[in-house]
C-alpha cells in the first residue's frame, strides 16, 4: 500500500534542538543549582523536559524538577528555541513530499507554543497539516502513543499508507501501536534504528532518504499515482 501519510517527529529527526535544549538547560540549572556540574544532555534528548532533567541528574525530588522545568521554560521560550538548526536536506524533502500530495504531520513530546515558533522559524509550518504536542488538548496527552492513537482515530487512518519517522523508541511504539510503518533516522539522538523491538521497516542515513521509501511504497502500487488532489482530499488510508 503506498504511503500518503507521515507523521514526523521534531527533534533529532526534523531539527538538531541539542544547542537550545543545552543552552537553557544550563541556565535553569544555573539559576536553581548554582555550582553543580553541568551533564551531557545529549544522550537525554527527546523526551519532556522533565524526564530529561530527570534521567541526567539522577534526579526524583519533585520541587526540584518542577523548579528546573520552570526555569528551562522560561529560558527556552524566550531564548533557546532560536538556536534549534534544520537538518541538511529536511526542507527540500518535506516541500517534495508535500508538492507530491503527501500529508504531512509533526508528532512531538515538546510543547504547542516553541513547536510552532521552530517550525515557523525554519519555513516548515507552511508543510504540515496538523501539529500533535502533547500539550495540544486538554487534558494533554499522557504519551506519543496516545497522541498517535488520537491521530489515528480522528483521521481514520489503517493500514500501511502510514508511516512514522522518529530517532526514538517512543516514536517507533507510538507507530506500532497504531499499526503504521516506522522508519528510524540514524542521525538523530534516540539509536532508534538499533531498535529490535518496536519494529524499525526503514533505516534512514540522511532525511533525503525518505524520498526513495516514499516513492518505492507507490510505484509497488498497482493504480497509484502521484496527482497531489487525490491523496490530499482522503484522509483514510483504506
Amino acid at each position: 500500500m503506498a504511503i500518503t501519510h507521515i507523521f514526523f517527529d521534531l527533534d533529532g529527526t526534523l531539527v538538531d534542538s541539542l544547542p537550545g535544549i543545552s543552552f537553557s538547560a544550563t541556565e535553569a540549572l544555573a539559576r536553581v543549582c548554582p555550582g553543580k556540574t553541568i551533564p551531557d544532555f545529549s544522550p537525554f534528548i527527546g523526551p519532556p523536559i522533565r524526564d530529561i532533567f530527570q534521567l541526567a541528574l539522577q534526579a526524583e525530588d519533585v520541587d526540584l524538577l518542577d523548579r528546573l522545568c520552570l526555569a528551562f521554560r522560561q529560558s527556552y521560550d524566550s531564548q533557546g528555541w532560536t538556536k534549534t538548526k534544520v537538518y541538511p536536506g529536511v526542507n527540500r524533502v518535506i516541500a517534495s513530499l508535500y508538492d507530491s500530495g503527501m500529508i504531512c504531520r509533526v508528532l512531538t513530546n515538546k510543547p504547542l507554543v516553541p513547536t510552532l515558533r521552530i517550525l515557523r522559524h525554519l519555513s516548515l509550518d507552511g508543510f504540515m497539516s496538523e501539529v500533535i504536542t502533547p500539550d495540544k488538548r486538554s487534558p494533554g496527552f499522557a504519551s506519543k502513543i496516545e497522541a498517535a492513537l488520537d491521530a489515528q482515530s480522528r483521521h481514520s487512518l489503517t493500514g500501511t499508507c502510514a508511516l512514522v519517522v522518529g530517532d526514538s523508541s517512543d516514536d517507533g511504539a507510538a507507530a506500532e501501536a497504531c499499526g503504521f510503518q516506522f522508519a528510524a533516522v540514524t542521525y538523530g539522538y534516540g539509536a532508534a534504528h538499533r531498535l529490535t523491538r518496536p519494529s524499525v521497516h526503514f533505516k534512514l542515513k540522511q532525511f533525503a532518504d525518505l524520498l526513495e521509501v516514499v516513492w518505492s511504497s507507490r510505484t509497488s502500487s498497482i493504480g497509484d499515482h502521484l496527482d497531489p488532489d487525490p491523496i490530499r482530499g482522503n484522509t483514510s488510508c483504506d
